[in-house]
């Protein structure tokens, strides 16, 4: 018996996974930035002075009780983290890691207290006699503005449409 012809099945829609853009494109992006700058100017201190003299180099200028040395290594402390933070943004945004939703948000809160530490003992260590409350009343727009984009971000990755769809794993 001859059976009557059926129809092509229809096709399966395509499923595209969510694409890395808007204000997620350019925070990825920012924080190759902030990934590379620091290696590229490392490579450049070993190519110039040779792995040990670039060693030498580094250890020599954060050692030592003076107060240069002491406003260095509080300035460098937020520079770290960020790094951190941003070396672990491209890390989990290729991998497009579900943890990156709750990890990324959370760096960058711990920037901002240690940057906002950071800047308070600079304050105190540069003032004779240690810093009044006069002395750090000039910090606090700045202060307030790391607070604002910390929050601004954490939201973004709580709320945002972008993340939740993009950080899929």
């Amino acid at each position: 018996m001859i059976q009557p012809l059926r129809p092509p099945a229809p096709p399966q829609p395509v499923v595209q996974q969510p694409r890395l853009g808007g204000a997620l494109a350019i925070l990825f992006w920012c924080a190759c930035g902030i990934t590379a700058v620091p290696l590229a100017g490392l490579f450049a201190l070993i190519s110039d002075l040779g792995a040990q003299g670039a060693v030498s180099a580094l250890f020599d200028s954060f050692a030592g009780p003076g107060a240069t040395q002491v406003v260095l290594r509080l300035g460098l402390l937020p520079h770290l983290v960020l790094f951190v933070w941003a070396v672990t943004m491209v890390a989990l945004t290729v991998a497009r890691a579900r943890v990156a939703l709750t990890v990324l948000p959370w760096i960058l809160v711990l920037w901002a207290g240690v940057s906002i530490y950071s800047q308070f003992a600079i304050r105190n260590a540069l003032s004779p006699g240690g810093a009044d409350l006069g002395a750090f009343a000039g910090l606090l727009p700045a202060l307030l503005s790391q607070v604002v984009g910390v929050a601004a971000f954490f939201g973004y990755f709580r709320e945002g449409r972008r993340p939740q769809a993009y950080y899929v794993r």
